[in-house]
């Protein structure tokens, strides 16, 4: 479902149907819109709403009431309370009032959409994506369920990921567990993956996948620089075996970050020549977006921390335009421990932790990221108790 907004005359329209809107009323549905499924607090909504003035936080309330009230009459649109966080605007289609599509039929457009989407995975194009599942009424398509989980694992919609009915909890448990890991510290992380490895819970190519990349990086974070190397090699073997070539920049970029913690000067230099070659035959927004941050990383274990800073940055600014939330957060969490393992402090160390705080409240972390973690816990391991693993 769409809708039309118009600025000039706070209109907005449905199909044939039109309301008619304050203006302050038209800003919060719009900002709100643009950003449908995010959950959003008080304090974010009063900045991009309402930037200049000094209203308190019951002006939201109000006027997500006033909202609530005049576009009831939509049954496609709602507008939910998150609780202990804020508001998000939840859109969804009314199937029973459309038309069959032909098209959605098809079993030739079919295999064309998903091979689209498919290539859009690769090269990490997260609002192309997006845009496919949000417009398959208007091109007459059908997008497969593992895409439907997926937009909602990258754009971070960690509400939906840890509470629908839709799809069961095992079926969600990869995701999430990807999550996890800029969520708790390193070590739980380990136990975490690991219970997983040795559980009949996920498919044979997430038991791959976890094993031969995901836990890779952990590794080195906890100090086990040897175990990541042999790691490694494993992966590689399995790579050429499979014939997994779209898992070869991931696997180069983990093996970068491998040695920027454990591994010598001359072996971080090789391994980013290796990358920088493969990156300009294939200019992926992820790959391009992760490599800039552990450039930022090499120049921090130089001491060189204003260029680092820069380079940081701009990985950072890659990964958000990408549209990939577990990487984007991922990253910024990346950069604190690295920060956290030299030992460096003051401005740039607060800096980024407020980079971290932001990201993360952007997805409701602080709403639904403790749950994710008990829940998966339990799932893993239902006889020990949730708390032991906190959010950092």
């Amino acid at each position: 479902m769409s809708l039309q907004l118009d600025e000039g005359t706070y209109t907005v329209t449905r199909r044939t149907e039109s309301i008619r809107l304050l203006a302050k009323e038209f800003a919060l549905l719009h900002f709100l819109y643009e950003n449908k499924e995010k959950a959003f607090t008080r304090s974010q909504l009063l900045d991009r709403v309402w930037p200049l003035e000094y209203p308190v936080e019951r002006t939201v309330d109000d006027h997500i009431y006033r909202l609530r009230k005049k576009l009831k009459r939509w049954d496609e649109i709602r507008l939910d309370t998150v609780r202990g966080y804020g508001y998000r605007l939840a859109v969804h289609e009314n199937k029973s009032a459309l038309p069959a599509s032909p098209s959605a039929q098809d079993p030739e457009m079919q295999e064309v959409i998903h091979g689209l989407l498919r290539k859009y995975h690769v090269f990490g194009q997260g609002n192309a994506i997006q845009t496919l599942v949000e417009q398959q009424e208007a091109l007459g398509i059908q997008i497969a369920p593992y895409y439907q989980l997926y937009i909602r694992f990258i754009q971070g919609d960690l509400e939906w990921l840890i509470t629908t009915k839709e799809i069961p909890f095992e079926e969600r448990l990869y995701w999430l567990l990807i999550f996890v890991h800029p969520l708790i510290e390193p070590a739980d992380s380990i136990q975490l993956y690991e219970q997983a490895l040795n559980s009949a819970a996920l498919s044979a190519d997430q038991l791959r996948e976890l094993r031969i990349l995901n836990i890779v990086e952990v590794y080195v974070e906890v100090g086990q620089y040897q175990r990541a190397k042999e790691q490694l090699e494993e992966t590689y073997r399995v790579i050429e075996t499979d014939e997994l070539k779209n898992f070869r920049l991931p696997v180069a970029l983990a093996a970068l970050y491998v040695e920027l913690w454990g591994g010598s000067g001359e072996a971080v230099e090789a391994q980013m020549a290796v990358l920088r070659s493969g990156l300009k035959d294939a200019p992926y927004l992820r790959e391009i977006g992760r490599f800039q941050v552990m450039e930022g990383l090499w120049l921090l274990r130089q001491g060189r921390i204003r260029e680092a800073e820069l380079r940081m940055d701009d990985g950072l600014d890659v990964l958000k335009m990408s549209l990939n939330a577990p990487l984007y957060l991922n990253a910024a969490y990346q950069i604190l421990l690295f920060l956290g393992h030299h030992r460096i402090e003051g401005r740039i160390r607060s800096k980024y932790r407020q980079v971290y705080a932001e990201i993360g409240k952007s997805y409701g972390v602080p709403a639904y990221g403790q749950q994710i973690v008990d829940e998966i816990r339990n799932f893993l391991s239902p006889t020990s108790p949730s708390s032991d693993l906190p959010l950092i």
